[in-house]
């Protein structure tokens, strides 16, 4: 069985520009481990081993939920090694293929669980930013929980883009000064989350182009796409409103903090957390030549999320009736709550009276 320092190799997960995947186990503890074994050139400087390690010194002390543990770094035959924590499941990557477009309340969840990952190493000091995050960087867990990965790693390419060609972070996911080079600080994080949650949306990018200038210049200057309309009919307002508020190209003009995404998406996500890990069936797809496959069905009135539609074996008063509507994020006038008890205190009446008419 091959090794590489204390870990001992069982298969090879994946492999990109990086470096290598391994599913390793730590050889006095058994610990399994995910074992990322960046390339040689990465570590043919001091300058980049040092910003290496001390980029990893940080992100080892990270301890979240919704992040990804690295639970060692070190070096070995010159290469830079990080044992990190093993997890089942997928990324969001391999689940947006899997199922096209997901349902709001599903995105919402995701993306809740990423900005309180994005709180997390925000508030360190100094704070940890991200820099590259993608569907490819953020795991979805067998029991429906979600992880965000590659801390830090943006920035360690970045300390060494002079000694490699490896792109730092990904051009579909870059925040527009990202691209201008202008600096950066948590807001370019919100950017990318919001590109993110408009993929979860739409089921695709809100901006495309096969020139990378082009695609460049479409994130720095362009407004995004509007999201398809029965997309839209469904979707809570307070959802658009902050996917639009991420995507702004000012970062002045996006929400201050991730702590403030979490409190404007919490209440649309569902309570139990659940995100289905396989595609969506036929029976729930939806009907129409623009339908993306693995697409949900949308309901016909706007507002009203399906999981939330009382059967005709429910009974409902008016009042909950009311709330219910209000909590799916229609807008109830007072005018349409009078109407709404009116005729039901009449067919009430109605009723009321047929029963006494056959009981005398």
């Amino acid at each position: 069985m091959e090794r590489i320092g204390e870990y001992l190799i069982k298969r090879l997960i994946g492999e990109g520009g990086m470096g290598k995947v391994y599913e390793a186990e730590e050889r006095l503890s058994k610990r399994r481990v995910a074992l990322k074994v960046l390339h040689p050139e990465l570590a043919n400087n001091e300058e980049g081993r040092a910003q290496f390690i001390g980029e990893m010194s940080i992100l080892s002390r990270l301890d979240h939920p919704n992040l990804v543990r690295c639970l060692a770094c070190s070096e070995h035959e010159g290469k830079l090694v990080m044992a990190l924590e093993y997890l089942e499941g997928k990324t969001l990557r391999e689940l947006l293929n899997a199922r096209g477009r997901l349902p709001w309340s599903e995105a919402a969840f995701i993306a809740t669980q990423i900005a309180r990952g994005l709180a997390a190493a925000h508030t360190q000091d100094p704070p940890v930013i991200h820099r590259d995050l993608k569907p490819e960087n953020i795991m979805v867990l067998a029991d429906g929980g979600v992880k965000v990965m590659d801390f830090g790693i943006a920035k360690v390419l970045q300390a060494m883009s002079r000694h490699t060609t490896h792109t730092v972070g990904t051009l579909q996911y870059m925040s527009p000064e990202q691209i201008d080079a202008t600096g950066l600080d948590a807001r370019s994080d919100y950017y990318s989350l919001g590109l993110v949650l408009y993929e979860l949306l739409a089921g695709s990018p809100p901006f495309h182009s096969e020139s990378p200038r082009e695609l460049l210049n479409l994130q720095c200057t362009e407004p995004p796409a509007p999201l398809p309309d029965d997309v839209r009919r469904g979707l809570p307002r307070g959802v658009e409103t902050l996917l639009l508020a991420l995507l702004e190209k000012s970062p002045e003009d996006r929400p201050a903090d991730a702590d403030a995404i979490v409190a404007a998406l919490e209440p649309f996500a569902p309570a139990d957390g659940a995100v289905a890990m396989e595609p969506t069936p036929a029976s729930e797809r939806q009907v129409g030549d623009d339908a993306p496959a693995g697409g949900r069905r949308v309901d016909s009135v706007p507002g009203v999320n399906e999981a939330h539609r009382p059967s005709l074996s429910e009974p409902l008063n008016t009042v909950q009736l009311i709330e219910r509507a209000r909590a799916d994020g229609t807008q109830v006038s007072l005018r349409a709550a009078l109407t709404i008890i009116l005729v039901m205190s009449a067919l009430a009446g109605a009723l009321t009276f047929v029963i006494r008419q056959f009981v005398g």
